[in-house]
């Protein structure tokens, strides 16, 4: 992990790379799709992404893409701003959300109403990098239980992460707001691996 975080980047918090977490059109808000956990094959043949559980979203102009959810990082989020004197309650760990842009923040939050420039992962949980939304998160003294930040990000081509599906690299489970918040990193691979291969009666039951 290259994590080189920094004030450098927050005027332009992933300009480039992440205009496709613009909010959707209302055209497309009738249409947006729900975001799905990804779980890796144990036998997953691409090592960066060997025994992980991933968050992927669906944007609207670009193919899929989302974050890392149990790859844990040695920063923490105060350690961007170590002037100001207000942030240095937030201990938030910035994980690592994947191999592309390993230098820009995401986060994966809940808001209401329906933040702009973000993507929806379920419910009222959403995907963004924007900075205005930064701010808002960050306007909470110490860190609440429902946000989680990352460096870097995981993306795929249109059609690519269905061919990964079907030759079974990944499996598919429905989106947990505890899975995403609340597991613990380092179980979170087993139990999940464990539940995305019972029946589907159990994997329904929650276990």
């Amino acid at each position: 992990m290259r994590c080189i975080l920094g004030p450098r980047w927050l005027p332009a918090l992933l300009s480039a790379a992440l205009l496709v977490l613009a909010g959707p059109s209302p055209a497309q808000e009738l249409a947006r799709r729900e975001a799905v956990l990804l779980v890796a094959h144990p036998d997953m043949p691409d090592p960066r992404f060997a025994e992980t559980v991933v968050l992927v979203s669906y944007p609207p102009d670009s193919g899929p893409m989302g974050v890392v959810l149990n790859r844990p990082g040695p920063l923490e989020l105060r350690a961007l701003w170590p002037d100001r004197e207000d942030r240095q309650g937030r201990t938030d760990r910035i994980d690592f959300g994947g191999p592309v842009e390993p230098d820009g923040l995401l986060f994966v939050f809940r808001m209401s109403p329906p933040p702009e420039r973000a993507v929806w992962i379920t419910g009222d949980i959403y995907f963004s990098g924007d900075g205005e939304i930064l701010n808002r998160l960050l306007a909470l003294p110490e860190p609440p239980s429902d946000q989680r930040f990352f460096a870097g990000f995981a993306g795929w081509a249109e059609g690519q992460l269905e061919f990964e599906i079907a030759e079974g690299v990944w499996y598919v489970l429905p989106p947990d707001p505890r899975v995403i918040f609340e597991m613990d990193a380092l179980q979170m691979w087993r139990r999940l691996l464990e539940r995305a291969t019972l029946p589907r009666a159990s994997a329904r039951a929650g276990r």
